[in-house]
């Protein structure tokens, strides 16, 4: 209709105000507000000039006639009339009762079959008139000033007026079953086990509700006999701000204790009540508002945003995995600080580490290697490829050595908690270019220390096992696989770098998870009072045990299912039919070397250069994927929404320029100078 140069919009839309006509003996119909909001949605897609445009087109409408204006005035307010407001006001936008996983069903669900309306309920009226899940957009772009202008014309800014006062009646019904609910999920076992509440009737959830039905006896009695209800929620809204500061507590705490997707999805809906509630105070007057007018209108957008996006699966995992991943994140970053050296010493000793690991690997290399030469069916062989990493990587941790590539997810988190204490700004940015040098040289001597290690241990095993054998480890067929899979230009290197580094990222959210669920689910003390293990360990060896998993549970289980994740890559891509592998820098290298035994070292320079750079390139692909991912997870999980990224590139950028040497050595330390009795390593940042 819109792209007819014939159509008059403003014909258009004296022709749908003239259908709006009050009903004497039956309720009013919606489909006539339908076709208004579908007029302005066809400005929609031009600018926010053509919505204000539009709008101003409806007001001088009604301004111009008379007749037209009382006519539309009686149709809208019989509509407001008939409606029912007091679920809407107390549910749309606010998450249910249901588990995580009854949630994403039931939106699910809703999306492939949705459910039938009545036109009863306002929030029916939303969904049949909004059906655009980008309505919300162009409904916000309307200015407050236009918004009054109407409200004057149709003689709705008096407050005293009989619908307002019916609708006010049905936000205080709204605001007791929010009371209620704050209530009781304030005193829920999951809240009070977080906060260690000791008496439930001294805690403020259950202090509001019963505010609330003081104030809702003078509400209903000041409404009656048409009074305003100037700072009637004044305690109210004193006892809601002790609400949140112990939902604020709850979150401290589960830095602490963990947090669980139960506890997470509880909390969420406790802050969203009590935002709702203080919302509807204002809409009612009982708190002091700047403009009532525009309150109400944004409370509007609220719930029409809301009802758009109610099945929207996105939001709901958003909501959810915000909250678990900033306490997952916390637990990786505390994981990180080891990874940012300040001193020669601890620069030296993650050297010993990472080489330590990369002996280790260079067996792990080998073995795999081995495995694949049995013909095993293609699961079992996953199985073992699985166990071979997986048991490995766990070996490696228990002897304290360190893989370079799981660094990143670590260092990452570590980062993101620096820029999170400045809020993305650059008042601190110079604690962050320091913290981003140290990881800079612990990185770069990591990796070198897996890596030459790597390949000279598989050098040197290959060459023993050739002579006490008579033949090499590996095959001239599977050497010849092994170097092909280095080449960046002829194989898929660099997208199975991508994948592996996808996996490194995964592996330390797995690891925050872990110490997450060991920490809320007190694991360690559960060990200690293990009767069974007591008596077959000691005491003494089973607190051990128990001190060592409170601080090694999530690295034991996300180097073990790292593991796992590299080993059953391959499998995955041939039950699915796609070129799924993984490529890791420190396992390139190995295989580098066994391939290069492999051909007895009869290859050309060009061959083993091409080698050489693509496990350069696999470790670049394995550090930024991880890197990049572990950071913007941990920057959106803090709510650093802004970040000043290019003044802190550019002081980056500065740095290297004036003292490159710091990014891969640490300089001598002037307070061990200064200080030679000092036998504690400076605080880290």
């Amino acid at each position: 209709m819109a792209k007819n140069p014939n159509y008059n919009i403003r014909g258009a839309l004296l022709t749908i105000l003239k259908g709006m006509a009050p009903e004497a003996e039956h309720e009013v119909d919606i489909v006539h507000l339908c076709h208004l909001i579908a007029w302005f949605r066809e400005g929609a897609p031009g600018s926010d000039f053509e919505i204000e445009r539009r709008f101003s087109m409806l007001v001088e409408a009604l301004e111009q006639s008379e007749d037209l204006r009382v006519q539309v005035k009686g149709y809208l307010e019989q509509f407001l009339k008939e409606s029912r407001y007091r679920y809407t006001f107390a549910e749309l936008g606010i998450l249910g009762n249901e588990t995580f996983g009854q949630a994403m069903k039931n939106r699910i669900f809703q999306r492939l079959l949705p459910a039938t309306v009545e036109d009863k309920t306002l929030r029916e009226s939303l969904s049949v008139m909004f059906t655009k899940s980008d309505d919300h957009e162009w409904l916000e772009s309307i200015s407050v000033v236009s918004w009054t202008r109407l409200f004057h014309v149709l003689q709705w800014l008096n407050p005293a007026m009989p619908l307002w006062k019916r609708i006010q009646h049905e936000m205080l019904e709204a605001m007791e079953m929010l009371a209620v609910r704050i209530a009781a999920l304030g005193i829920d076992s999951e809240v009070v086990r977080c906060l260690g509440i000791a008496e439930r009737h001294t805690s403020p959830f259950v202090e509001q509700h019963l505010e609330l039905r003081n104030m809702i006896g003078q509400a209903h009695e000041k409404l009656s006999q048409m009074e305003p209800l100037h700072d009637l929620g004044d305690h109210l809204d004193v006892l809601l701000d002790q609400c949140q500061a112990q939902i604020k507590k709850a979150y401290a705490q589960a830095r602490v204790q963990g947090i669980s997707v139960t506890l997470s999805m509880q909390l969420i809906r406790l802050e969203q009540s009590i935002n709702r509630m203080r919302r509807l105070l204002q809409l009612l007057g009982a708190l002091p508002t700047d403009d009532r007018v525009g309150t109400c209108v944004q409370f509007f957008c609220t719930l029409t945003r809301e009802e758009n996006r109610k099945h929207s699966i996105g939001d709901l995992w958003r909501g959810l995995t915000d909250k678990l991943a900033l306490r997952i994140t916390e637990h990786a970053s505390q994981s990180g600080e080891k990874y940012a050296t300040e001193t020669r010493s601890e620069y030296w000793k993650v050297a010993r580490a990472a080489m330590g690991a990369g002996i280790v690997i260079a067996f792990l290399s080998l073995f795999k290697a081995a495995i694949s030469g049995w013909q095993l069916p293609p699961f079992w062989e996953a199985v073992f490829f699985s166990l071979n990493y997986g048991i490995g990587f766990v070996i490696i941790h228990l002897l304290g050595f360190t893989i370079a590539t799981k660094q990143p997810a670590m260092t990452a988190a570590r980062i993101a908690a620096a820029i999170d204490a400045a809020n993305g700004r650059l008042s601190s940015v110079d604690r962050v270019v320091e913290l981003i040098v140290q990881v800079a040289r612990t990185q770069f001597i990591s990796i070198w220390g897996n890596v030459l290690p790597a390949f000279a241990t598989a050098f040197v095993v290959a060459v023993g096992l050739t002579l006490l054998f008579g033949q090499p480890p590996v095959g001239i067929e599977k050497g010849e696989k092994m170097l092909l899979e280095l080449n960046p230009l002829l194989s898929a290197a660099l997208p199975h770098a991508a994948i592996a580094g996808v996996f490194l990222f995964l592996a330390g959210v797995i690891a925050g998870y872990y110490d997450n669920l060991s920490i809320y689910h007190r694991i360690p003390d559960r060990i200690r009072k293990l009767s069974w293990l007591r008596k077959r360990l000691g005491v003494v060896w089973t607190n051990k045990l128990a001190d060592y998993l409170s601080k090694n549970t999530g690295a034991l289980a996300g180097n073990f299912f790292f593991g796992c994740m590299l080993g059953s890559a391959g499998f995955v891509g041939l039950i699915l039919g796609l070129p799924i592998d993984i490529r890791h820098i420190t396992f390139a290298a190995a295989n580098m070397a066994y391939g290069i035994q492999a051909h007895e070292f009869m290859l050309g320079w060009l061959e083993i250069s091409v080698a050489g750079l693509g496990v350069f390139l696999i470790g670049m692909v394995n550090l930024v994927v991880s890197f990049s991912l572990a950071f913007f997870t941990a920057l959106r999980a803090r709510g650093v929404r802004r970040l000043e990224s290019l003044p802190l590139a550019g002081r980056v950028a500065k740095r290297f320029w004036t003292t490159p040497g710091e990014f891969f050595y640490p300089p001598k330390d002037p307070v061990e100078q200064n200080r030679p009795e000092a036998s504690s390593p400076p605080e880290k940042i």
